[in-house]
């Protein structure tokens, strides 16, 4: 199953993505207890979620064009932002950071203020001149989840979205903290929506980053340094993940800071990235100044 987060009339809500359109979950008269917002469904998790939608899905009336759907972020307010750091093998080749792979998962995080919806814009940070993409394959986090074991972490996994964590290369070199670079508005577009786990194979993504249509980055999940159960487990370890937090993966090798001084044209006003996984769709967004 496929759900959106989408507006209407100022109003959050949450939509089943199918062929024939979006279904509105609300106004398809559902029976109590289904969830009507996104935050709804991820704190009832993944199994009651889609015992509750599947009577909605089958017999729905009404659809809604997707192309007039204004999309929100998938989940508008997790409680958590986590980022995988050189988590391919090829990004690490191209970024020159270390001789070796690293042995832990390298973490940074986001804040809520970086989320936009898929067909959104990125507003370029005044300060920086050296914007670039990264596309990521996103975990979703359907259930309360501390110090899991690898074997069950994908019980705690609701399903996965997309995101671009856009990132400003001369902030995040500031420091060896990359937190500047990574976190300024608008920096963290996210959906179009979430696939759910029950019908998509943590390993079986195979993912496309484009910069205006151009292929720049292929990566699968099958191909992570540390793979989603891992990612899942670990991060639980140190911190409590909750429902609606999100796990960026990390991205392959092709962003603008791993090409040629030559070649490095970095993004700018009028820009299209998008990220691409078949059985979730594509995310887009436009950059601007």
């Amino acid at each position: 199953m496929k759900l959106i987060n989408f507006k209407s009339n100022n109003v959050l809500k949450l939509g089943i993505l199918t062929e024939q359109g979006v279904i509105d979950v609300s106004a398809e008269n559902p029976a109590p207890q289904t969830p009507v917002t996104m935050t709804e469904a991820l704190n009832m998790g993944l199994e009651r979620t889609i015992n509750a939608l599947t009577p909605v899905l089958e017999h729905a009336k009404n659809y809604i064009p997707e192309e007039t759907i204004l999309y929100a972020p998938v989940v508008d307010n997790p409680s958590k932002i986590l980022c995988v750091g050189l988590n391919y093998k090829t990004h690490v080749m191209e970024s020159g950071k270390w001789d070796k792979l690293p042995e832990r998962p390298v973490i940074f995080s986001k804040f809520n203020s970086t989320l936009i919806g898929h067909k959104g814009t990125v507003i370029r940070n005044r300060t920086s001149k050296k914007h670039d993409y990264e596309a990521e394959i996103v975990i979703v986090i359907g259930k309360e989840a501390a110090y899991v074991d690898k074997d069950s972490a994908l019980d705690y996994v609701f399903g996965y979205t997309l995101a671009n964590d856009i990132s400003a290369r001369d902030l995040q070199s500031y420091s060896h903290q990359w937190l500047l670079g990574k976190s300024c508005d608008t920096f963290c577009p996210l959906g179009p929506c979430i696939t759910t786990a029950d019908v998509l194979p943590h390993d079986a993504m195979h993912m496309v980053g484009r910069k205006n249509g151009e292929i720049r980055q292929e990566g699968d999940s099958n191909d992570l340094i540390f793979d989603i159960p891992t990612l899942v487990s670990y991060l639980s370890q140190c911190m409590t993940l909750q429902p609606g937090d999100v796990i960026l993966t990390g991205t392959p090798a092709g962003v603008i800071g791993g090409r040629p001084a030559d070649q490095q044209d970095w993004l700018t006003d009028g820009d299209e990235v998008t990220v691409t996984v078949e059985q979730i769709g594509t995310l887009s967004c436009r950059i601007s100044d």
